[in-house]
């Protein structure tokens, strides 16, 4: 058939491409500066591991309970993102003109889910059996082998149900086009200069929010995490947990909200517009939109302890600069959210490690870090 391996061959002409836009020291730092870090996490996993051994290996509830819901929860998490990937490519507009039908389409995108799950799942059995062999568990291979299962069930229902609902997403798109835009909800919030950059990153119209499971799920997490922050701070009269819980719950609403895709524009890199003004445009919604849930918890802190007042006042200045640094982040890999998030949270994980050894002078490699991506983002904004 002329159109087998459609979604794959996409995926690996993406990622050749990539590659080849990248430079040759570029991929040199990528290869060598990524490897050296991998080994020196990889070693100190293993002491680690040598540490705790004993506990570990006397751990019924960690092998019986934890480590199953752990490979179930982040196949699910891989399945549905692997899934969703391919599925944008299978119905890409610029592929609108082929002759495939929806059904077709679908089979495709599961075909490549089902290659890449491949390396994924065989990455779980040989981490988990190689942790195995490293602590002393008996059955090693066996342990591996079980991970791995769990991992693909995950995975594969996670696909499997998204792969699934695809068509009626796409009639919902469809109706929702064709349906009239009711009163904007954002509107008060977004009437800076350019006044519809923020309602094209969202792709949303005129600024219309679209109710969605996916937003209305994240929406009671995140308020449970914030009640729960200011419960614990009012019972125990500690202010600690409400501020935790309003920098975790702040972050984490600006890191989902953050969305840096226009600045890969060309029509916008050619329009007189600077790049500070059109990042800090981006930026201003999702701000507000952090900072509104954070005050929620931070008054709940203050209420407990008013004596401590530096805790949340702390707490509102490391949220401030923890979204400057994902917002850095966000920009520089602007068509991949999924892979800022990800490379923000093991940049600001192994400096939080690395903190505990050597003090905080480990912050000033995370600020230069944040500070090359931003000369990266902007050279590419100016020059393409």
């Amino acid at each position: 058939m002329r159109h087998d391996r459609l979604v794959l061959i996409l995926l690996w002409r993406e990622l050749v491409a990539g590659l080849r836009a990248m430079r040759r020291r570029d991929l040199a730092w990528i290869a060598l500066g990524g490897g050296g870090l991998l080994a020196y996490a990889i070693a100190d996993v293993i002491v680690a591991l040598h540490a705790a051994a004993p506990k570990l290996r006397n751990d019924q509830l960690l092998w019986m309970l934890g480590l199953p819901l752990v490979l179930a929860v982040l196949g699910a998490l891989a399945g549905n993102a692997v899934s969703g990937l391919c599925l944008r490519r299978a119905f890409a507009p610029f592929l609108k003109a082929l002759p495939l039908a929806a059904g077709r389409r679908r089979r495709l995108a599961g075909e490549a889910t089902l290659v890449l799950a491949g390396p994924l799942v065989l990455l779980v059995a040989l981490s988990v059996g190689f942790a195995c062999a490293v602590i002393g568990k008996p059955l090693a291979p066996t342990w591996g082998l079980s991970a791995a299962i769990l991992f693909a069930l995950g995975f594969g229902t996670a696909a499997l149900w998204r792969l699934r609902r695809r068509p009626r997403l796409l009639l919902d798109e469809a109706a929702r086009e064709v349906a009239p835009v009711g009163k904007p909800w954002l509107r008060c919030l977004d009437r800076a200069r350019p006044r519809w950059l923020t309602s094209w990153a969202w792709k949303l119209p005129a600024g219309h929010v679209r109710p969605s499971w996916k937003l209305t799920a994240a929406g009671l997490l995140l308020a449970l995490g914030a009640i729960l922050g200011a419960w614990a701070s009012l019972a125990g009269r500690s202010a600690a947990p409400a501020a935790v819980a309003g920098l975790a719950g702040g972050i984490l609403v600006f890191m989902l909200s953050l969305r840096c895709q226009p600045l890969g524009s060309p029509v916008l890199r050619t329009a007189p517009i600077g790049f500070v003004r059109v990042w800090l445009r981006l930026v201003r919604l999702p701000l507000q939109l952090s900072l509104a849930f954070f005050l929620l918890p931070a008054g709940a802190a203050l209420a407990a302890e008013p004596s401590a007042w530096s805790v949340p006042v702390a707490s509102g200045l490391w949220l401030l600069v923890l979204n400057g640094a994902y917002a850095v982040f966000g920009a520089y890999f602007l068509n991949a959210p999924f892979v800022a998030m990800l490379s923000f949270a093991g940049a600001l994980a192994y400096a939080s490690y690395e903190t505990l050894e050597y003090g905080r002078t480990v912050l000033i490699g995370l600020a230069a870090l944040v500070f090359f991506l931003w000369h990266r983002t902007r050279q590419r904004y100016r020059n393409g």
